[in-house]
């Protein structure tokens, strides 16, 4: 079976970390860049390997020796790109958000199912082996009763928004914010390891960005309960926070430092009341924002040798709790349902 044949949309940063992790996965290679301009294509994809360029979606989405399309666009995007390459055709894998609302990453997955082709969110931490470790050591903890997931990130554009300016990562009509850009990982993690909530308590600090009530996120927080633990959640772009994450079991307490790749894990047990360090152990895993994990498993999954309606399960119901989380804060994207528009 030969390479699968790679497009990508998108010529941000994230894509070039993603092309970083194609050249470390055997079996798959970049082959096309997409971008509005010819000229930024060709720009762009030639230092890393791609022989062919688009400024046409329709021609991209047409090209018989793409078999793979990244879509890395931004967030309103994501839906309606993702279903015409798989009109065409194409597996798809898509920058987080899958989608902006749960109708739209529920009408991906169905259309991929349809046309036989795979679709997958690109959530990096549902693929790194870090979060294999963690599953492991929790039955270590004994009867889980809470755990603590955390991203905030102060971000320099925050400082446009304190002057009154737009920016584009703090705008309700892009279908930006802390909760889709940050809050989507710690959710993700929790998601991963525990499956589906039963119930949700959440609050968000918002700010008026038009002076007409368009509301977006700065920062918020959610409680989430489960049969006997509870799981907080906490997310900012705002802030500029130096916590990690936490499991707390009834026997010992696990931590690390980065909700997007737990590397350094530390186990507590409190046996007697007395606190004593029994692992602090550095993981044997590749560092900083490693993406050949996902792209591995996305090329498995098109080998049909990955669940990929696991990794979608939860990635239907991370949206379904960001999408409770928005609504109850009165944050409305131009995608949502028109009786949510008003």
């Amino acid at each position: 079976m030969g390479d699968v044949r790679f497009g990508t949309i998108g010529t941000s940063m994230i894509t070039g970390q993603f092309l970083e992790g194609v050249a470390q996965v055997e079996g798959v290679r970049l082959e096309g860049v997409y971008s509005r301009s010819l000229e930024k294509a060709r720009a762009y994809g030639e230092p890393r390997g791609a022989r062919l360029f688009f400024d046409s979606l329709d021609d991209l989405a047409a090209c018989p020796d793409i078999d793979a399309v990244y879509i890395a666009s931004p967030n309103l995007l994501h839906a309606p790109q993702a279903l015409q390459m798989i009109a065409a055709g194409k597996h798809v894998l898509v920058e987080k958000p899958f989608g902006t609302n749960l109708p739209e990453v529920r009408s991906i997955i169905a259309a991929a199912k349809e046309r036989g082709v795979c679709a997958m969110e690109a959530m990096r931490l549902a693929h790194d082996p870090g979060y294999g470790a963690v599953r492991e050591i929790l039955p270590r903890l004994g009867p889980i009763r809470r755990a603590t997931f955390r991203y905030d990130q102060y971000s320099s554009r925050y400082d446009l928004v304190l002057k009154g300016e737009r920016s584009n990562i703090f705008d309700p009509s892009l279908a930006t914010g802390a909760l889709m850009d940050l809050g989507i990982y710690p959710l993700s993690a929790m998601v991963n390891l525990f499956g589906a909530p039963d119930d949700l308590l959440c609050t968000a600090v918002t700010i008026d960005v038009t002076g007409q009530g368009d509301l977006i996120d700065i920062c918020g927080s959610a409680l989430l309960p489960y049969d006997g633990m509870i799981c907080d959640v906490c997310y900012s772009k705002a802030l500029r926070g130096a916590l990690g994450c936490s499991i707390e079991g009834e026997l010992a307490t696990l931590s690390w430092e980065s909700v997007g790749q737990p590397r350094h894990l530390r186990l507590i047990g409190t046996h007697g009341g007395e606190e004593v360090v029994e692992v602090e152990e550095t993981l044997p895993v590749s560092g900083e924002l490693n993406l050949a994990y996902e792209v591995a498993d996305f090329v498995a999954a098109i080998h049909g040798d990955y669940d990929l309606e696991a990794a979608n399960g939860n990635s239907t119901i991370v949206a379904g709790i960001m999408e409770a989380i928005r609504y109850r804060e009165g944050i409305v994207f131009p995608s949502d349902p028109e009786e949510i528009r008003g």
